[in-house]
């Protein structure tokens, strides 16, 4: 059942943990580590996780956390009586009563249904904590603000490359640990890995519309289309799922969406708000979860290549077959929006949240943006080698 005091309790574990993951961040990147701040969510996230606070501090773990410790006793107890009964008969070489086997096995459905509500009910304050950390960041890292014509310039042509074949490998691992494809939480999976690239600033920006010449609009044009397709993909999960789950699901997507009619100029307080935002969000979000038992190694790989390298030359293959761009400039352009790492973690958590995404493909997709983080000084190291290789190669 939830109360004033569960909520209480709720919100301040989630604030507990969640400010630990930014503090920790923060530290992180004044040692030097500039790229952490998905790190430091994971690594906050399984401090206070069922690995490590649940076993050396239990109540604080059971208080501020986890708040169902008597329901997971109780789906234990029935598990064991089971597990009893079964031996019990092995031992005796006796089949048992058909009654007492129902009734011990809907004794643990029961006990598992009541568990399920009550951690739904006791992180329901924790769930719109990470909607609205969620939120902050989509606003700030927006893939269509500016005001930008996206259906203009190329720009469904150019975005639907960047967006479609990362989508569909979503569905292919979907199919391959599942056989399930077309479900919501696939289509939650695939909208993550979709979001786009927010606006370039700075030599970044200028960098790429010199590349392009006259169609230097396509580019903004492009991660606007992403972002529009994306959200199209988020609006279909979102109609599979009940209203409250619906709502926190589509908050950060309305505020990606309510950048759209924002001005591109730079404000101070999302910039400097979204990355301890996404600690947090990351952080609160793997407290819930065991890391360890649900981390899967081909996902993992599968979605790191969906959402970097593969989106990378999708993004490429629309500036070169839509504009006719030479080849080593598209590499170069598509650059600039072909990775969006934090506000796909920032949704992988809302949705691990919600309960909507397994656990195995939340932590998946936020390995894999943590990968994709770590990683951006090759990407930098790319651009100025693809520069490099533009200004030696004659026109």
């Amino acid at each position: 059942m939830l109360t004033p005091e569960i909520i209480t309790w709720s919100i301040s574990g989630a604030g507990l943990v969640g400010a630990t993951a930014a503090a920790l961040a923060w530290l992180l990147r004044a040692a030097g580590w500039k790229n952490s701040w998905i790190a430091a969510g994971i690594c906050v996230g399984v401090f206070f996780g069922p690995l490590c606070a649940a076993k050396a501090f239990p109540d604080l773990y059971e208080r501020l956390i986890d708040g169902c410790s008597e329901q997971r006793k109780e789906v234990l107890r029935s598990q064991r009586a089971t597990e009893a009964l079964l031996l019990a008969a092995t031992t005796t070489q006796t089949v048992p009563a058909e009654s007492v086997v129902i009734e011990l096995d809907a004794a643990r459905r029961s006990a598992e249904i009541r568990l399920q509500e009550s951690r739904t009910a006791f992180d329901h304050g924790a769930l719109w904590v990470v909607a609205l950390l969620a939120a902050t960041v989509t606003l700030a890292r927006s893939p269509m603000s500016g005001r930008i014509r996206w259906w203009m310039g190329g720009g469904l042509a150019i975005g639907a490359w960047t967006v479609l074949i990362p989508i569909a490998v979503v569905f292919l691992v979907a199919k391959i640990e599942t056989q399930e494809v077309l479900a919501t939480w696939s289509l939650v999976a695939a909208a993550t890995v979709a979001f786009g690239a927010a606006l370039p600033r700075g030599t970044e920006r200028w960098m790429t519309m010199g590349l392009l010449a006259e169609n230097s609009s396509s580019i903004d044009a492009a991660r606007g289309c992403a972002g529009f397709i994306s959200f199209t993909v988020a609006c279909m999960a979102a109609w599979g799922m009940e209203f409250d789950s619906a709502a926190a699901w589509l908050l950060p997507w309305g505020t990606m969406l309510a950048a759209w009619g924002l001005r591109d100029l730079p404000n101070t307080f999302l910039s400097r708000s979204f990355g301890p935002a996404t600690a947090a969000a990351v952080a609160i979000a793997l407290s819930r979860v065991d890391v360890l038992h649900e981390f899967r190694v081909a996902p993992t790989v599968g979605l790191y290549f969906a959402g970097e390298d593969l989106r990378w030359i999708a993004a490429a293959s629309g500036f070169a077959l839509t504009l006719a761009v030479p080849w080593l400039r598209s590499l170069r352009v598509a650059l600039a929006i072909s990775s969006a790492p934090l506000p796909q973690a920032a949704l992988a958590s809302t949705a691990l949240m919600i309960g909507v995404l397994p656990n195995w493909m939340g932590v998946s997709l936020l390995a894999a943006a943590a990968t994709t983080e770590v990683l951006l000084p090759l990407r930098q190291i790319t651009a100025k080698q693809l520069e490099k290789n533009i200004h030696e190669t004659p026109l």
